[in-house]
């Protein structure tokens, strides 16, 4: 039983590592996406954060969460995006 949990601590650094590197390169495809797509932003700890004339917008790519004021909403980034172009009103027809 000790050599089992001798194995699992050695392999917490690693396991550690790899879930670290795909919330980084998560947060990038997503961050990419908002630029590629037009949408101005601002960069937080793991968050997207949008100006509008309507409050700002914050977007946490790990949880996938969104809050707008005192809202909060689980949501694609897609989701998000037309929701912060809406309140700038701006249309998704260039």
């Amino acid at each position: 039983m000790g050599d089992v949990g001798d194995y699992f601590r050695d392999l917490k650094p690693f396991l550690k590592e790899n879930r670290r590197k795909a919330r980084d390169s998560a947060y990038e495809r997503i961050k990419a996406f908002f630029i590629r797509n037009g949408v101005e932003l601002e960069e937080g700890n793991n968050t997207l954060i949008f100006r509008t004339s309507q409050g700002t917008v914050a977007y946490y790519p790990p949880s996938q969460r969104m809050q707008h004021k005192n809202e909060w909403k689980t949501c694609s980034p897609t989701y998000c995006m037309n929701y912060v172009r809406k309140l700038r009103g701006l249309t998704n027809d260039h």
